[in-house]
């Protein structure tokens, strides 16, 4: 049986974002290219699980679920 341990990011925490599109039967490139953008900040939270992000520019992407996002840490 597999524990899974909930996500859960705050305000101006670095995240990382798995690439677009998130369909898993399309390949992005080769198999040793990464499937992590970033980092990103968690710009805002919202209550069904989903996070704005912004990245070193102040590009904002649109909200993405937290499913797709994970800890970066420098």
């Amino acid at each position: 049986m597999k524990i899974v341990k909930p996500r859960s990011f705050q305000v101006g925490d670095l995240v990382l974002a798995v690439q677009r599109p998130i369909i898993t039967t399309h390949r992005i490139g080769n198999k040793f290219t990464s499937k992590w953008d970033g980092p990103y900040v968690v710009q805002e939270v919202y209550t069904n699980g989903a996070y704005k992000l912004i990245d070193n520019d102040g590009v904002r992407i649109n909200p993405i679920n937290g499913k797709f996002l994970k800890h970066f840490y420098a």
